[in-house]
């Protein structure tokens, strides 16, 4: 190669280079904004899935995710229709939350939705200087917001229960359920229903289980349970107290200056009724004290109930009878009765009947006295009765002088009774028709040196019967019972903790431990049965202590 040859190699060389090196130069200079870009890489991100949950309530529902960079607000859409990325916003059932840009921050609460309503749900950003994101969705797809509950208050009678919610609400109709879940009653509201925010509900059976839901269309506003209790008694006229209402003796007395010979009285649900002097029955008058259902059972609280003269019924339903009153200057007082009769009666018939008595410091029942004082039937049906240390008197007494107090019948059924007392049951030296416990759970009962039972040796009930009755326990060195007529015991069970000084009750079968390795708790009054291998577990006792498998 010549000397000229080489030189024009190397000249074309250089000017190769220094075109490249140019090129490389204009393409440096090209701002980055005007590149020939997929705007698709240009959008905002989305909020990351795994972030966004949703806390519902009924009609209204938090939502909350974690916040997108470069972000200024959020869209949220919710459907009750399934949300996917080819369904277009704002669909029939969707509502769609900050097309306004108003939904800027996390947490947000969507307004306005329909209870026991399942809602799909989906969420993006939004800025101005960039695309919006695409969409997130819930993992699970969807939340479901909760029923409900605008039912204020209910009061349950035997065939009906009144209903009411907030005046001029979104309802339409109820529906009321068996406890079979059969649809039985389907009642569509007026106006004045919807305008007043009550309804009465007719139709129902007595002691019958119910469920009945107030709705707006599809969507669930409120929904109770109740069971119906037992027919109200027959009477001339029912009175039923609101919760500022009084028991006294102007109501009765009204009563009877109308003529009125028998009324049911019935207390709402949850109420209480405190007197602090004694409530007198006129003469002539039978009264059923009812406690309506629907909640807590009404308590009645008063000093101290005068039933003289004659009465054909006095019955006590679904209440709890305390002892725990109140002064008329709103003191807590002690009652330490609840009948301590001594002046001249005759009554047909008295019977607590699904009731709590508690806390009287003598006795909830006495007659004493030398006037003639004649009760034909003394019944506790379904009840709790629970004792403080009644030293003095039993829980069943009858001390009137000379035979002037009798109760010719008297019948524990499906009942416990528990606490310390003078005895069970005391009768001074008086005869009468009969004495039955059945289906009874009886614990801590009579003082050492007392009777269980205790009519004297030759007077007492001419038939005494225990059946189906579990004796937890006695204090120490208690008798067994003192009366002409030795009791019939039949499928009867004692435990350790009952041990007879004397007038031992035969007939009883022996469990073998002591009461509280047969009951829950029975120092705190739970009796319900925890020994599987107990033959009388599910025949035995209360039956509302059975064994449950």
């Amino acid at each position: 190669m010549d000397i000229v040859t080489d030189m024009k190699l190397k000249y074309i060389a250089v000017q190769g280079a220094m075109m490249l090196m140019a090129s490389f130069a204009a393409v440096s200079c090209i701002d980055g904004n005007d590149w020939d870009e997929d705007s698709t890489y240009n959008r905002l991100f989305s909020p990351t899935e795994s972030n966004v949950s949703v806390s519902a309530q009924a009609t209204q529902a938090e939502v909350k995710w974690s916040t997108v960079k470069d972000a200024e607000s959020y869209i949220i859409e919710i459907s009750t229709d399934s949300l996917h990325n080819e369904a277009a916003m704002g669909g029939a059932n969707a509502i769609v939350f900050g097309q306004d840009g108003t939904v800027t921050t996390s947490p947000y609460t969507l307004t306005n939705l329909q209870p026991d309503t399942k809602y799909f749900l989906r969420i993006k950003s939004v800025a101005a200087a960039k695309a919006e994101s695409k969409w997130t969705y819930l993992t699970d797809k969807s939340f479901k917001t909760k029923t409900e509950q605008i039912i204020e208050h209910y009061d349950v009678a035997w065939s009906n229960v009144i209903l009411s919610w907030p005046a001029n609400s979104a309802v339409d109709h109820i529906e009321v359920q068996d406890d079979n879940g059969q649809i039985v009653q389907t009642i569509m509201l007026d106006a004045s229903a919807i305008r007043d925010g009550a309804y009465n509900v007719t139709g129902l059976s007595p002691i019958s289980s119910y469920q009945v839901t107030l709705y707006n269309g599809s969507a669930k506003r409120g929904v109770i349970s109740f069971t119906t209790p037992a027919k109200v008694p027959d009477a001339d006229k029912v009175i039923y107290l609101a919760p500022a209402d009084s028991i006294n003796n102007t109501l009765f007395e009204e009563l009877a200056a109308e003529g009125i010979s028998s009324v049911t009285v019935a207390l709402p649900a949850g109420s209480t009724y405190y007197n602090a002097s004694t409530v007198t029955i006129p003469d002539g008058l039978s009264v059923n004290f009812y406690g309506i259902a629907g909640g807590e059972q009404p308590t009645l609280a008063i000093s101290l109930l005068n039933i003289s003269g004659k009465h054909d019924v006095l019955t006590f339903e679904n209440l709890t009878i305390t002892s725990a009153g109140k002064d008329a200057d709103g003191n807590d007082k002690t009652a330490e009765y609840f009948i301590n009769q001594s002046t001249a009666c005759e009554v047909g018939s008295i019977e607590f009947s699904n009731c709590l008595l508690e806390g009287f410091t003598n006795t909830p029942f006495r007659l004493q006295g030398s006037d003639v004082k004649v009760i034909n039937q003394l019944t506790y049906s379904n009840c709790l009765i629970f004792t403080s240390n009644l030293d003095k008197y039993a829980v069943i007494h009858v001390d009137a002088s000379s035979g002037k107090g009798v109760v010719n019948n008297i019948l524990l059924s499906r009942t416990t009774v528990a606490g310390a007392s003078k005895s069970f049951i005391y009768c001074n030296k008086t005869d009468f028709n009969s004495l039955i416990i059945e289906d009874c759970t009886l614990s801590g009962l009579s003082n050492s040196g007392r009777y269980f039972m205790d009519c004297a040796a030759t007077n007492g009930p001419s038939t005494f019967i225990i059946r189906n009755t579990l004796l937890g326990s006695l204090m120490e060195g208690s008798k067994g019972a003192r009366s002409k007529t030795t009791p019939t015991v039949d499928n009867s069970y004692i435990t350790t903790d009952v041990v007879f000084a004397g007038n031992a009750i035969a007939g009883f079968n022996e469990y073998d431990k002591p009461e509280t390795s047969l009951f829950k708790d029975p120092a705190n009054r739970d009796f319900t049965i925890i020994d599987s291998s107990f033959d009388g577990k599910k025949s035995c006792g209360d039956p509302r202590w059975y064994y449950a498998d």
